[in-house]
């Protein structure tokens, strides 16, 4: 595999107000930054769907890529005059999601060298996810890469989802460190967004469905424009290591 060169930006942009610190901790998003899953996704949504005699595409998907869950399952509901309150579709949605994410999940490659590296450095890292904490551990035992995080923190746990900052700093509150001292990884406009709107380092990895150029993006600190089956890990590193000496 050829790796995509990675962009080094100025970053932040109107969206960060403060320069970053030296990185001291690092945030990963889950789904589709750390493990490709985005297609279980979808199909849990089909088919919660589908069951109730509604069809559901792709595109119409992607307009809630990034969302949490309780926002997405909230639109859903409304635009297609649902009748089952939002609690139980969730639950619904989830127990689909679980079944195929625990048999269908990948990490993407360059990830493992990024969190063997990480780890070799012995920065914390935590993941920071819209999906439900218990499943996004489950997933995370099942491919074998739990013990890199010291916790996992869902939007549910916090007011706002993405692209509000609110999960990014409660998961650098309970990390014990400044937002500005954090380096996180994500895959989508709505949390890049919400990483920089907290002050926070960023790398992002936009699926090639996405488009680089997209101003969000294009304020990260590193882009990574074919997502992260396109990350070398050697590079990302020659420029990581000037952020843990700032």
């Amino acid at each position: 595999m050829k790796a995509t060169p990675i962009a080094f930006l100025a970053g932040g942009g109107e969206l960060r107000k403060s320069a970053p610190e030296a990185v001291r901790a690092v945030i990963f998003d889950l789904d589709g930054t750390l493990i490709d899953s985005e297609e279980n996704h979808y199909e849990s949504d089909r088919v919660l769907l589908a069951r109730r005699g509604v069809s559901f595409s792709r595109e119409d998907k992607r307009v809630f890529v990034g969302r949490d869950i309780s926002e997405m399952v909230r639109r859903i509901r409304a635009n297609y005059n649902l009748d089952c309150d939002v609690q139980s579709l969730i639950d619904e949605k989830n127990a689909i999601y679980r079944s195929l994410a625990l048999k269908n999940s990948r990490l993407y490659p360059p990830m493992k060298a990024v969190l063997e590296g990480l780890q070799a450095r012995e920065l914390p890292m935590a993941v920071a996810t819209g999906s439900n904490s218990d499943i996004a551990d489950e997933i995370l035992r099942s491919i074998g890469i739990r013990d890199c995080f010291s916790m996992i923190v869902s939007s549910s746990e916090v007011k706002r989802g993405k692209p509000e900052p609110d999960i990014f700093l409660e998961t650098a509150r309970r990390m014990g460190v400044a937002p500005a001292a954090a380096l996180v990884f994500e895959d989508t406009r709505f949390g890049v967004e919400a990483a920089l709107r907290a002050g926070m380092t960023c790398v992002a990895l936009p699926a090639p469905g996405d488009s680089a150029e997209d101003r969000v993006f294009q304020q990260a600190d590193c882009l990574i424009k074919g997502g992260p089956d396109e990350l070398d890990p050697q590079a990302f590193f020659w420029w990581f290591d000037t952020l843990t000496k700032l």
